[in-house]
């Protein structure tokens, strides 16, 4: 055994009890115990929590061509900094990841730079028999955008064959048509409708297949509705905390953000269980680009601090740890598909995030390219002080200390590489 983590355990189900985490050389939880068992030991007082590292399933890391806006690297570790130990990035890249040979090398970039663990969705090809070349490459699966509905639908279905998770960006592509400069004209502009009416447009395409998610749903309509079909479906920080009356550039994002009536019904049906999980849905640009006020692109760049900003809602009493970790590590992993992630257990590879859940802070310090947003000025609480991947320490106090061995969890055991231990 390569290292025994000891203290008060938690994940989805809530407290585990106090006992010792024991790793082996291969990165998984060997056993579970009241006594350490390695020789190397980490032991952590009553005020911190043990738990599975954070899983977020839709980020922007940009790269390739894009890479002035973020990188492999840059993106990667802010996620670390900030207790994310698996990222899957979206395919809406320069070159578009809709060819294998694109794939290709976007998993390159991450194989030679990603601090986390990691993998990617791919797009919807253009062309039916690409399909089958995209599929045996190790993707966690395929996102759906809104002019894919209109204008590729018998790829979707051929696609949807193949029995891969399939994740939809909820809006027609009449939305895709608004421009308005500010928040509260979008959110009527690109309103709840446009959203909500893609979900039996997919169910139909579907014929009844289940493996579908839908991503940063921000009317309740849409959660709704995905329920109705049997569909998962997440929401982000910001259409939950935030609403249309902010103005400007930082605050534009896609869906739009909502009225204040409909931000606190989608955050009543994540208090009830109806929304599956969160994600970020980081997306960052570089500072001229969000300082154009005509470009104006969309996007909230927070890798570094959004699971702490969330984590407040322990503080308030408004949900429990058990909470926490089932809307951010568990129910992520159960809905790629992964098996030995997002808990704490015999066997679960050893992504672990040690929190002081004491801590009130401030965000400072960022790895991401974009380091602007009024939200870094946001009192965040829990802090992630230390930070494990496959056992290993890779980030310490918010500062990232080594390159760990990391994965993508759609290959083979072939896929784990020693990389700057």
């Amino acid at each position: 055994m390569i290292l025994s983590i000891c203290g008060n355990l938690f994940d989805h189900r809530g407290s585990i009890g106090e006992g010792c985490i024991n790793i082996g050389e291969d990165g998984k939880i060997e056993s579970i115990t009241k006594i350490p068992k390695a020789r190397k030991v980490e032991e952590f007082d009553n005020s911190y929590i043990i738990g599975p590292g954070i899983i977020d399933l839709h980020v922007h890391l940009r790269g390739l061509e894009l890479s002035y806006k973020e990188d492999e690297e840059s993106g990667t570790k802010s996620a670390l900094q900030s207790g994310i130990t698996l990222v899957v990035d979206m395919p809406n890249t320069k070159p578009r990841l809709n060819s294998a040979d694109n794939i290709k090398k976007k998993l390159s970039s991450l194989n030679r730079m990603s601090y986390v663990d990691s993998s990617v969705f791919s797009a919807i090809p253009q062309k039916m028999e690409e399909v089958d070349k995209i599929c045996d490459l190790p993707i966690a699966g395929f996102k759906v955008y809104p002019e894919d509905l209109s204008l590729r639908e018998e790829v979707i279905r051929y696609v949807m064959e193949k029995e891969k998770l399939i994740i939809l960006h909820p809006e027609l592509i009449e939305a895709e048509r608004v421009f308005d400069y500010e928040n509260d004209a979008r959110a009527t502009l690109r309103g709840c409708n446009l959203e909500s009416a893609s979900i039996p447009i997919i169910n139909k395409i579907s014929e009844h297949r289940k493996r579908i998610h839908v991503t940063h749903a921000s009317c309740p309509s849409t959660v709704l509705e995905a329920k109705r079909y049997g569909f998962t479906v997440d929401t982000t920080p910001h259409h939950l905390f935030y609403e249309s009356s902010m103005r400007g550039c930082q605050y534009r994002v896609n869906p739009p953000l909502r009225d204040y009536i409909t931000k606190d019904s989608l955050f009543k049906l994540l208090i009830e269980g109806a929304v599956d999980m969160v994600c970020s849905d980081h997306a960052p640009h570089s500072i001229k680009e969000k300082e154009n006020p005509i470009l104006c692109p969309p996007g909230i760049p927070w890798l570094g601090l959004w699971p702490w900003l969330f984590f407040k809602l322990i503080k308030l009493g408004i949900i429990s740890i058990g909470n926490f970790f089932n809307l951010l590590s568990f129910t992520p992993a159960k809905i790629l598909g992964i098996k030995n992630l997002g808990y704490i257990g015999e066997g679960a590879r050893a992504n672990i995030v040690a929190i002081d859940g004491n801590a009130r802070w401030r965000f400072t310090k960022t790895y991401s390219k974009a380091p602007y947003t009024g939200h870094f000025l946001e009192e965040l609480h829990g802090f992630p002080v230390k930070v494990y991947i496959g056992g290993i320490l890779a980030s310490e106090f918010g500062e990232v200390i080594r390159r760990p061995p990391v994965i993508n969890p759609f290959e083979g055991k072939d896929s784990l590489k020693e990389k700057g231990v």
